[in-house]
């Protein structure tokens, strides 16, 4: 599927207007459906087309309806329709969502610590890596280049390399989509392994990383008060504001070697 399209426009300036073409990116539906009595899955999902077996599936583990060591069922898609051989899911997750909003259709969150999820792994990494990534953070965001409008969630080992990036209109569906890609190539769980993200840390992405054993979660914007507080109860590394060669660890800062020197 195409993930961008070509749209009409006039462009303005302070001296004239023009027509223009731009490249935009695409959001199209996704209908979801398992072996459920009701044949319901997660109803209605907005994103951009393309690695939707990796976007279910990391939608599931984030959901919590897929946990670490279970099987991956069988998923099938046929254009924009994906269907899960599940006949249950644990989480109350029903509504149609839309790609801004990675929490839509649950009928209550609370703010506590998730159940059945894998200790934070023990380690520390230097300063020094943490500014490598920052330097190297836009890479490899080839849809944003040439629309300007997606969110991307790349994933790195503790050398500062980085090992994948996906790009997708919704930010908490491109963290699903690199989640589920990782799960398919078995490296999985994701220990010992730093994700970057685009946009601001709000409290479902924190959940996503959580539960997929993610100890340092980063981000060239900010973390809302549910996301601070999540990743507290879960020791991750929380790392926001990731850009212009500083950071700031608003948790877990025990996993960074002189932390008390970056800002």
């Amino acid at each position: 599927m195409d993930e961008t399209k070509q749209r009409p426009a006039i462009k303005y300036s302070d001296t004239d207007a023009k027509p223009v073409v731009d490249t935009i990116a695409v959001e199209t539906p996704l209908q979801t459906s398992s072996n459920r009595d009701d044949g319901k899955l997660y109803g209605t999902l907005m994103r951009t087309p393309g690695n939707d077996i990796e976007l279910i599936l990391g939608l599931m583990i984030s959901s919590g309806d897929l946990e670490m060591n279970d099987e991956i069922p069988e998923i099938q898609v046929s254009g924009n329709c994906i269907h899960v051989s599940v006949s249950s899911i644990n989480s109350e997750r029903t509504l149609d969502s839309t790609s801004s909003c990675g929490i839509c259709g649950r009928e209550n969150v609370e703010i506590k610590p998730l159940r059945n999820c894998a200790a934070m792994p023990k380690f520390s990494i230097d300063t020094g890596i943490i500014l490598h990534i920052i330097s190297k953070i836009g890479n490899g965001q080839e849809l944003f280049q040439s629309t300007g409008g997606t969110h991307a969630a790349a994933l790195w080992n503790l050398k500062g390399e980085m090992i994948s990036i996906m790009e997708d209109v919704g930010r908490h569906n491109a963290l699903d989509k690199l989640i589920g890609q990782q799960r398919i190539k078995e490296n999985w769980p994701m220990t010992n392994m730093i994700v970057s993200l685009s946009g601001r840390i709000s409290y479902e992405m924190v959940e996503k990383a959580v539960r997929s054993n993610i100890p340092i979660l980063m981000s060239v914007g900010s973390a809302t008060t549910s996301a601070i507080d999540l990743a507290m109860f879960h020791d991750l590394t929380l790392i926001v504001f990731a850009r212009n060669n500083r950071f700031t660890c608003m948790t877990g800062a025990h996993r960074i070697k002189n932390s008390d020197e970056v800002k």
